[in-house]
């Protein structure tokens, strides 16, 4: 027991930077909607809505290469990237860690396979 929760305790800090950088991914993706309503609802509408959609593309960039390149706490690879491909799900594409795995220390942690990190 003592063992799972101090494997959890060293995993926390680069746990919270990968989840830290997903919510900024969930918040550029919400935030696209209202913000192309408020610029539609403004005076030159094609200006602002252009403006706005440019501004949201470089920050959904910014978002996106920022959590490419977060790495796992535990296997040491990009946490959702595999080769070229960015898969933004919530285990380790390459250990299989779960994002929240220092959250349920009472569950054990799978090991880290052979060969694969």
């Amino acid at each position: 027991m003592t063992d799972a929760v101090n494997a959890a305790a060293d995993l926390s800090p680069g746990l919270h930077k990968v989840r830290s950088r997903r919510r900024i991914l969930w918040l550029v993706l919400l935030i696209y909607l209202p913000a192309m309503i408020i610029a539609f609802a403004q005076d030159n509408a094609k200006f602002w809505m252009a403006m706005t959609f440019c501004v949201w593309l470089v920050l959904l960039i910014v978002a996106v290469v920022i959590n490419c390149l977060v790495r796992c706490p535990r296997c040491g690879q990009q946490f959702h990237t595999h080769g070229p491909s960015f898969i933004p799900l919530r285990r380790c594409l390459h250990c299989g860690l779960h994002v929240s795995a220092d959250k349920r220390p009472d569950e054990k942690l799978p090991p880290v396979p052979e060969g694969k990190c």
